[in-house]
């Protein structure tokens, strides 16, 4: 079964179904983020706007970062498409902003590196959790099977390696972790765009 990186900044490395960043996915990222920016929503087939967010510990001023995220939530409700996020020491005010602005479209928080209290805290708001190369082996343990994600973001690895990992930590094999990924990609995605990737 073919593997799916559900966030990554290269390409397929190992002939993995990839969702690549600026290629399927669109969003002005909190380190990029500038005050004159508006954020216009360039011409494609998105998939998600992402990935966006907020991050305590970036250059950009926080005022400049929340504007912009709140600008990307309202896109992803307004074009029912999901929201991969970038998430640094900010959970508490990404929270805030999703009941604030009924956000309705499924949160995908990506690279997550939280203990479980974090973990729990975030599926019970709905969130989609995708874990990398780096993550908390007992969050990963006991994040439900239909709120997981495996990705491998920036590092130029090939995603079969986060998928073993993930398969021991968790004692199952990665193939049926790989056919649970593709049912979460469904639901999130819908199927006909999955197989079309």
């Amino acid at each position: 079964m073919t593997l799916i990186d559900f966030h990554t900044h290269h390409g397929s490395l190992c002939g993995e179904t990839v969702l690549r960043q600026g290629v399927h996915t669109w969003g002005i990222h909190p380190w990029n983020a500038c005050e004159e920016q508006d954020a216009p929503l360039p011409q494609g087939e998105w998939l998600a706007l992402g990935e966006c967010g907020l991050d305590r510990l970036c250059r950009t001023p926080w005022e400049v970062q929340m504007r912009m995220f709140r600008r990307q939530v309202l896109m992803s409700e307004e074009l029912c498409l999901p929201l991969i996020l970038h998430c640094v020491k900010a959970h508490a005010e990404m929270l805030s902003i999703q009941k604030e602005l009924r956000a309705a479209m499924p949160w995908i928080c990506h690279g997550f590196r939280g203990k479980p209290q974090q973990m729990r805290q975030l599926l019970q708001h709905g969130w989609y959790l995708s874990f990398g190369t780096l993550f908390n082996e007992e969050s990963a343990r006991t994040c439900p099977p239909e709120r997981l994600l495996a990705e491998t973001d920036d590092k130029d690895v090939p995603v079969g390696l986060v998928y073993e990992r993930l398969a021991q930590v968790r004692g199952t094999t990665v193939d049926a972790l790989a056919a649970q990924m593709w049912e979460n990609y469904g639901k999130l995605f819908g199927n006909a765009v999955i197989q079309a990737l």
